[in-house]
């Protein structure tokens, strides 16, 4: 079934109805989920601030607590007496500060988790003690890169050889050289316990951590951290603006991101977290799909549905349009039915009460107005113009007078069959071959007395039509319309001429005078009487034959009127080969 486009159609209304009630409802869910996607993401982002804050001061505190010890290690006996006179103690001096020593730097290294190892340079001696090593020769290069610390205020941090440490010089300008320490203190970092550290600040399994020294020089990051995120947060560190406790969205490996962040003023490390936004979105990301399948699937449910409730009226409908146009065309055999007992049922009930109703009235109005018309015809077939009666006896007496025998007779036979045939009233039809010789038997009567004055030019009718049966007085009335106002006051050199034309579905009969014709405003009203078919009108023999020829053949039969202004009339008579059956 094709369907309708236009938007005045049953179908788009329907359509447009159920979109205008869902519509609030599909705003309302959009702003829900919109309004949860913020809270979701407002939500995330205060936790992981939240976390990120957390572990900068867990971090602060420990390292702070490392330098704190590194510079309390500074009153400690054995480290100022190994610091000056190392080299003058007696063997078992020097073993038990040496044993003292590696004791104090054992309990720093096992006072954190975060330290590996603890270290004491001792470079006017040239002598390094560990916690781990004991004693042994100063490592020079190590020992260089960490006194550097003393260049970096506010950073005490060393990453030297993938290596991360706390470094603390110490030196007295009033007993050594300014540019060398009496002696250096570092605890180098556990950096997988700092990646343990950035792994349980992870939310779930997913995203990663970072912590990044100033200035981008070293970094630490949890396990599967994303490769691109050193190259991400380098510009955030270059900013003017001390960040106390940020939150962004970053682009990492074509992926939006959020990532926290917040920068230690104290030790000058910046620790970052950061969790790929489809991760914590995750559910929402869900929610969104599946809304918006929902959006497709209730916009088809709608289209189908109101498909469904188009079928279940226009069907109906459609159906009951068509037996309207079957009535129009004049079948009032239809009817139909609904099987189901609904609103239509009752619809197509009444529906054929009235095609039954309007066939008994057609029937009604069509006897009343065949028996006015076969009343207009017998009037018609009594009204014998007392001119033409009076004026045939006054030929036959002067025929007589000059004893016209011959003359006389023949007139007397064309009286005899045209009185025989008008007076033939039980008879509603005849053959057409017997009222085109009516008309012509009426031509050669009227001959006799306007011989001299009009020339007439009767056809010859198609032999295979002779037998058509059509209504009795149609041909006769057209000839006598002629002679009566045609050409009544033409004195000379009048034409009649009668003609038939034979057309595939019907017969044309023309019948043309060279009279006067008719005024524009005659020729009007005579056409005007002829369109409107209303019983109480006045008739004339045109308008009755017309009116006849519309009755038996409807709107194919009837008269066609010519009016040649100044110069004569026509009229064309159709005659439907295959008359309706009524």
């Amino acid at each position: 079934m094709k369907l309708p486009v236009s938007l005045s159609s049953l179908y788009a209304k329907l359509i447009l109805a159920f979109l205008v009630v869902l519509t609030p409802v599909y705003i309302i869910s959009l702003k829900m989920n919109e309004y949860g996607e913020l809270t979701v993401r407002k939500e995330v982002e205060n936790s992981m601030k939240s976390r990120v804050h957390f572990y900068i001061r867990l971090l602060e505190n420990e390292f702070t607590r490392i330098v704190h010890m590194q510079k309390e290690f500074i009153n400690d006996r054995d480290l100022r007496k190994a610091s000056m006179a190392f080299s003058i103690m007696s063997d078992i001096e020097f073993r038990e500060t040496v044993y003292a020593l590696n004791a104090r730097l054992k309990a720093m290294m096992n006072s954190s988790v975060y330290m590996s190892d603890a270290d004491l340079f001792l470079p006017a001696e040239s002598r390094h003690l560990s916690a781990v090593s004991f004693y042994d020769k100063l490592p020079v290069e190590e020992y260089e890169a960490l006194k550097t610390v003393s260049r970096h205020p506010h950073n005490p941090f060393v990453y030297w050889k993938n290596r991360l440490f706390v470094s603390f010089p110490y030196s007295d300008l009033a007993l050594i050289n300014e540019e060398e320490p009496i002696f250096l203190l570092s605890a180098e970092i556990s950096q997988s316990e700092l990646t343990e550290v950035l792994n349980r600040m992870k939310i779930d399994s997913g995203g990663g951590a970072m912590i990044m020294g100033s200035g981008g020089d070293w970094s630490v990051t949890s396990d599967d951290a994303n490769p691109e995120a050193r190259e991400t947060v380098l510009p955030l560190l270059q900013q003017d603006k001390e960040p106390e406790n940020e939150f962004r969205v970053v682009e990492m490996g074509g992926r939006r991101n959020w990532m926290a962040y917040e920068k230690s003023p104290t030790l000058g490390i910046t620790l970052f977290m950061y969790m790929p936004e489809e991760d914590m979105l995750g559910s929402q990301a869900k929610y969104r799909q599946w809304f918006w399948m929902l959006s497709g699937i209730s916009i088809l449910v709608v289209i189908f549905f109101s498909y469904w409730i188009f079928r279940q009226i226009h069907l109906p409908m459609k159906r009951l349009v068509r037996a309207f146009r079957h009535v129009e065309e004049g079948n009032l055999t239809i009817e139909i039915r609904n099987k189901r007992s609904d609103e239509f049922h009752y619809l197509y009930g009444k529906f054929n009460e009235m095609v039954r109703r309007i066939k008994e009235l057609v029937h009604e109005v069509y006897e009343q107005k065949y028996r006015a018309n076969l009343s207009e015809l017998r009037q018609l077939q009594s009204q014998i113009s007392p001119h033409f009666l009076y004026n045939s006896f006054f030929i036959l007496s002067r025929m007589a007078k000059y004893e016209e025998y011959e003359s006389i007779r023949r007139l007397s036979q064309y009286l005899g069959s045209y009185f025989k045939f008008v007076t033939r009233t039980h008879m509603e039809e005849a053959p057409l071959d017997e009222e085109v010789n009516h008309a012509r038997t009426y031509v050669q009567i009227q001959t006799f007395r306007f011989e001299e004055r009009i020339q007439v030019s009767f056809g010859e009718l198609p032999e295979r039509l002779a037998g058509m049966k059509v209504p009795r007085l149609l041909i006769q009335p057209l000839v006598e319309n002629a002679y009566e106002h045609g050409l009544k006051n033409k004195m000379s050199e009048g034409r009649l001429s009668v003609e038939f034309v034979d057309e595939e579905e019907r017969l044309i009969v023309k019948v043309e005078d060279n009279g006067e014709g008719l005024s524009e405003e005659d020729f009007a009203v005579l056409n005007a009487k002829l369109t409107n078919l209303d019983e109480d009108m006045e008739t004339t023999g045109l308008v009755n034959v017309h009116r006849r020829l519309v009755l038996r053949y409807g709107t194919p039969g009837g008269l066609r009127l010519t009016n040649f202004q100044g110069k004569g009339f026509g009229v064309e008579m159709i005659l439907p080969k295959e008359a309706p059956l009524v």
